[in-house]
């Protein structure tokens, strides 16, 4: 197969870049301009193809393969035959791609690379042309995301000096900050530049691919074009949460002794909110940080004798949740068919036209969002460009539900489907818990199992019903204190997964009693932890059941007697014990089971895949079906594989016509 890595350069200064803007919004806005394109690849000498520029390409031979490397605008390149039915590598896949779709819109390159060929459906497949998964002559892959599989740094810079050896230098990417393209080409630099980049992706992959597994580069490909592909979006819903929320933020400013103009002054300025705490004999709060919890502590304290402490707490939630309802309307574009050159495709462009939000409202929108493949330790997906939709605020917040704002397309309907506790399961399973597991095996529910097992609950009656005060207690004990979490952070646990109010005693106790009445939980941390320690001046592998390892580089000992590793090569230090390595182990293992039922569901062809938080996956399907995908989408992760045999894994899903939780 042809293989070749590409990279495109492109114009950026300090207020337009992709340091401040998310990929899509920086590739439609109206300053975008790639004027350098870089290829560097093989292609089988069998298949090779004249190509106009092939004197000036620097082709070099070999027995089997042709090296080709290219360097120019974009618009001048002539071979664009050579990509059909090759292999695209990018560092950065997920930027790259995007680039190479808009060139495409913008008549740069042929819009009949990479074209979508149609394939027949199999039995199982949906029938419905948006489910159907055609096979296309373009594959990306990533070696940003390869490298961080490898937990070696996402940069390009990072990724080469750690697999390679090689440093690179940006500084020539630096000096292209607000530059045209006449400045950059006067000399070579700047094109050298480029096809080096190219040429250090291309031997990232070369050198390195065959340790990243096929399953794991397909996941890294879907999560950028399950981004792409994007949320369908409710614009009236949006449009009405936004002003609800902007006439409460409104209102609460009102209140603030210090703001007589919202458009000059800042509600939140600290100064202004010191003088007025000194004026009323109270002390201010040191931070005004969302998760601050000693702010929070300070407004539940004098909110209510005090009207303008609860409007600053009203107007630092609402302006939180405005952000991200902001976030979502400046990134919607129009669902289906390309942008016209030139023109904005945002709403919030076509809002500046004059286009009214009615008229708006009559489109089908939908907002692109990004996930980082392998953006946490085990290996699970985060958050990226400014909006995670993986952390999105549950149910009705001052009048405004983020979460219905997005909605399956037209004639189609969410399958949402979740992982049932699948954290504890396997961790009784890794710790060959029998009895534990006979209890959920048999249907028994897993907080309900963990109070008879350890809790002393011997009554016939469900928990749930008999003493819910105790079954919230079995949960927090549950999900807080199989990874080594102590009195004091198992207090603001037990308050926030079950609602109770525990003393320090209480929870130094509570903890105590887990701990003696779980001891193989216990030895599993003390010989995770050992094993660590006895690493010390080399590397710390833990086998994952799926074959995948958790990689812990440079143990050391230091000066006051604690345990360090970088997690990522050549990263910083993190200080690490037998509890965060267990929850590490049960995180990664969970992850690899989650992340081999999404690839099932996609490649079933019964529904798209619209996002995914954690262990629970959003799935668009046609509504006549839907009962009969649900189904399919719950045997599929209701499957527990070879490499987890014995573990209880089970699931729950409804049909929804909005995502909610």
């Amino acid at each position: 197969m042809p293989t070749f890595a590409i990279d495109f350069e492109t114009y950026y200064d300090r207020a337009y870049s992709l340091k401040k803007m998310d990929a899509w919004s920086y590739v439609h806005h109206p300053k975008f301009d790639c004027y350098l394109m870089s290829v560097y690849g093989t292609v089988p000498q069998a298949s090779s193809l004249p190509c106009p520029d092939f004197q000036s390409s620097n082709i070099q031979q070999s027995t089997s393969h042709t090296l080709f490397r290219w360097v120019g605008h974009p618009k001048d390149f002539q071979c664009w035959e050579k990509l059909e039915g090759a292999l695209l590598l990018a560092h950065n896949a997920a930027f790259d791609s995007l680039v190479f779709r808009r060139l495409q819109e913008l008549g740069v390159i042929p819009d009949w690379v990479g074209q979508a060929v149609p394939s027949e459906p199999s039995p199982h497949q949906s029938t419905n042309p948006i489910f159907h998964q055609s096979s296309r002559d373009l594959r990306w892959r990533c070696t940003a995301s390869m490298a961080v599989y490898l937990q070696a740094p996402r940069s390009l810079k990072g990724a080469c000096k750690q697999l390679l050896g090689i440093e690179v230098d940006k500084t020539q990417r630096s000096k292209a900050c607000g530059q045209t393209t006449g400045d950059l080409f006067e000399a070579d630099a700047m094109t050298d530049y480029a096809l080096e980049d190219a040429r250090l992706c291309f031997l990232l992959w070369e050198k390195h691919h065959h340790l990243w597994p096929e399953d794991e580069q397909e996941l890294a490909t879907l999560t950028f074009e399950w981004g792409q592909t994007g949320i369908h979006v409710d614009f009236q819903t949006l449009e009405k949460c936004i002003q609800t929320l902007e006439q409460q933020r409104f209102d609460a400013v009102q209140l603030l002794p210090w703001v007589d103009d919202f458009t000059e002054d800042t509600p939140l300025s600290h100064r202004q909110l010191a003088l007025e705490c000194r004026k009323a004999g109270i002390p201010a709060p040191a931070s005004l940080a969302m998760d601050s919890p000693l702010c929070e502590a300070w407004e539940n304290k004098y909110g209510e004798e005090y009207p303008w402490v609860n409007a600053m707490r009203i107007f630092r939630r609402t302006n939180m949740l405005l952000s991200r309802f902001y976030a979502i309307r400046n990134r919607l574009v129009v669902s289906g068919g390309a942008t016209p050159p030139g023109e904005p495709s945002s709403v919030a462009a076509g809002v500046d036209r004059g286009i009214s939000p009615k008229a708006q409202s009559l489109k089908p929108m939908v907002f692109p969002y990004s996930l980082k493949y392998f953006g946490a330790v085990p290996g699970r997906w985060s958050g990226d460009s400014g909006f995670n939709v993986q952390n999105m605020p549950r149910g009705e917040l001052f009048g405004a539900n983020l979460r219905k704002c997005f909605q399956p397309s037209d004639g189609n309907i969410f399958i949402i489907a979740d992982l049932c506790q699948i954290e504890p399961r396997i961790l009784a399973w890794l710790i060959d818990d029998a009895a534990f597991l006979d209890l959920v095996q048999s249907g028994v529910d897993i907080y309900e199992a963990h109070a008879r097992s350890t809790m002393g609950y011997t009554d016939p009656e469900p928990l749930k019903e008999k003493d819910p005060a105790m079954r919230s207690l079995a949960k927090a004990r549950v999900l807080g204190l199989g990874y080594g979490c102590g009195p004091k952070k198992f207090m603001t646990v037990a308050k926030n997964l079950g609602g109770i109010e525990l003393s320090f005693a209480e929870a130094k106790q509570t903890v105590a009693d887990f701990r003696s009445k779980n001891t193989r939980i216990s030895r599993l941390w003390k010989w995770l932890d050992r094993d660590f320690k006895h690493s010390a001046g080399g590397d710390y592998s833990i086998e994952l059941p799926s074959g995948r390892c958790l990689n812990y580089f440079d143990v050391q000992k230091t000066s006051r007697g604690y345990f360090t590793a970088r997690t990522v090569r050549g990263g910083r230090e993190r200080s690490l014990y037998g509890g965060l390595l267990c929850e590490n182990l049960v995180q990664a293992t969970a992850r690899d089971l989650f992340a081999q039922h999404l690839l099932e569901i996609h490649r079933s062809g019964i529904g798209r895949i619209v996002f995914h938080v954690h262990d629970e996956v959003i799935v668009e399907v046609p509504k006549e079906r839907a009962g009969e995908t649900k189904e399919q989408i719950l045997e599929i992760m209701r499957t527990t594989p070879d490499w987890l045999s014995g573990c209880p894994v089970d699931a729950e899903a409804g049909i929804f016509n909005h995502y909610t939780k």
